[in-house]
């Protein structure tokens, strides 16, 4: 069902889903993640521009507050220029579909989708990521916009372009909640309960079907953007 205002379902849906009737309305604006004064997540810093290698070796991923110390609980703002850790894309283009993790040590990567965060979260050190473990992620939310505590957030394994209008074609799908992910896998016979992922579940072979083609040495050719 619509009203004046565009669901977020009717959005980022096709037209043919759409037409099913079985799509609720999402009520509400997105959040802006791309403001300039609100940073989502962390309460208006901003990270719109990266840090600079610094005497102590510390790279452009680096992220710090302003006592010096590595802020690596909250999200930063996407900034202007970088691109996707993965695909090259800029991440802040994307705002729909983004992502960002931190690790330990305050390296922070930035990507255009989901799925581009899954291939880099599956083997850093293949997109030039330190060696540090991974802190953080956070996802943007397919119904609500705004980014998601990955741990926190559960996933659809979206196979058929067809089905998500995604900047990638396919991506692992983020819901806030399970009960949502319930209700966009009962709209298609393809897809069942264990189409329904955790993040913990995340690992290298959910990544090379997303992005296969950005690993070296993999006989996958991977999607188009």
């Amino acid at each position: 069902m619509e009203d004046d205002s565009t669901s977020r379902y009717g959005r980022r849906r096709v037209l043919g889903v759409i037409g099913t009737g079985t799509v609720v309305g999402v009520a509400g604006c997105l959040g802006d993640q791309t403001g300039e004064d609100d940073a989502p997540g962390d309460g208006g810093e901003s990270d719109d521009e990266p840090a600079s290698e610094s005497d102590e070796g510390e790279t452009e991923g680096t992220d710090e507050d302003a006592g010096g110390e590595k802020d690596i609980e909250v999200a930063a703002a996407f900034p202007d220029d970088r691109e996707c850790a993965v695909c090259s894309m800029v991440a802040r283009e994307h705002p729909d579909w983004n992502a960002q993790l931190v690790h330990e040590d305050g390296h922070r990567e930035f990507f255009c989708s989901s799925g581009c965060m899954a291939a880099y979260y599956a083997a850093p050190e293949e997109f030039g990521g330190p060696d540090e473990d991974v802190a953080n992620v956070w996802v943007t939310g397919y119904e609500t916009g705004e980014l998601l505590d990955a741990s926190e957030a559960v996933f659809v394994r979206v196979t058929d372009p067809d089905h998500v209008d995604d900047i990638m074609m396919r991506n692992p799908t983020p819901f806030a909640d399970r009960s949502d992910a319930e209700s966009f896998v009962d709209e298609f016979d393809e897809y069942d309960e264990d189409d329904i992922l955790e993040f913990e579940s995340f690992d290298r072979e959910l990544a090379e079907y997303y992005r296969g083609r950005f690993f070296e040495g993999s006989d996958d050719e991977g999607h188009d953007h």
